[in-house]
């Protein structure tokens, strides 16, 4: 599927779901902090973008959106459409930073969103928000 994001199109494919289980407490995740509830993918997941084949590993921990608790009313932080983007983006962020920038982990965050099924307007928001306030490895 060919998804406009910003200013350029990406071919996104989705070749199966994301499964998860709640990642033990005690496994340790330097690349997150806070107290939010950490996830941990079950089975290798594959994400196709522009014909590049990534996959974010089985036992990859994650935290789903990172939304300030007063919004969680209105996008909790396993917000449906943004799931699997906020997935792939922290695996970017904390492990593919060295051959994923930043400005484009954040543009294929929002066209995973939009795959999956998120207005247009919720998928700016969201990528206004990681954009700005984001920070990964680099």
């Amino acid at each position: 599927m060919l998804i406009k994001s910003g200013s350029r199109a990406m071919r996104v494919d989705i070749p199966h779901r994301l499964l998860t289980v709640r990642a033990p407490r005690d496994t340790p995740t330097p690349w997150l902090s806070g107290r939010a509830t950490r996830w941990m993918v079950a089975a290798d997941w594959p994400v196709i973008i522009d014909g590049r084949r990534e996959q974010v590993p089985a036992g990859y921990i994650f935290n789903g959106s990172s939304i300030p608790r007063a919004l969680w009313w209105l996008f909790p932080p396993t917000y449906a459409p943004a799931w699997e983007a906020a997935c792939w983006h922290d695996h970017c962020y904390s492990h593919l930073y060295h051959r994923i920038s930043k400005r484009e982990a954040d543009a294929q965050f929002r066209a995973i969103m939009l795959k999956q099924g998120a207005s247009p307007w919720v998928a700016r928001l969201f990528h206004a928000a990681v954009s700005r306030f984001g920070r990964g490895g680099w």
